[in-house]
């Protein structure tokens, strides 16, 4: 029996803990904070990519983007977003987020000279 209350005990913490958890993942200021991370990648892949590059254009629209969302994060219409939305949104930055750092490491080499 003292077992089992500690075993609902542990659960309601880590339900609690899980709550509040995902409180601040869905957060605005963290979807804030993202965008701001992703608009510095997207600067950084800019300026390691060469200009004639197609993904170039690509960037500039992540750029855009990540700009808008952090601005309407700021917005009481971001609040009203059913939270389902909100973690389908970030799911999706954090794959984006991982593809942008991908794309950093694999640009290609400014010369063809080894240093």
């Amino acid at each position: 029996m003292f077992a089992r209350l500690l075993q609902r005990i542990a659960a309601w913490r880590l339900s609690r803990r899980t709550a509040r958890e995902l409180r601040r993942e869905l957060d605005p200021e963290s979807f804030r904070a993202l965008a701001r991370e992703l608009a510095h990648l997207a600067r950084l892949a800019e300026g390691i990519w060469p200009r004639e590059h197609e993904f170039h254009g690509r960037i500039k629209h992540i750029q855009a983007e990540m700009e808008r969302l952090e601005r309407l994060a700021g917005g009481p219409s971001f609040r009203r977003l059913p939270p389902e939305k909100r973690l389908e949104l970030r799911a999706s930055l954090l794959q984006s987020r991982t593809q942008l750092i991908e794309t950093v490491a694999t640009a290609p080499s400014p010369t063809t000279r080894l240093q």
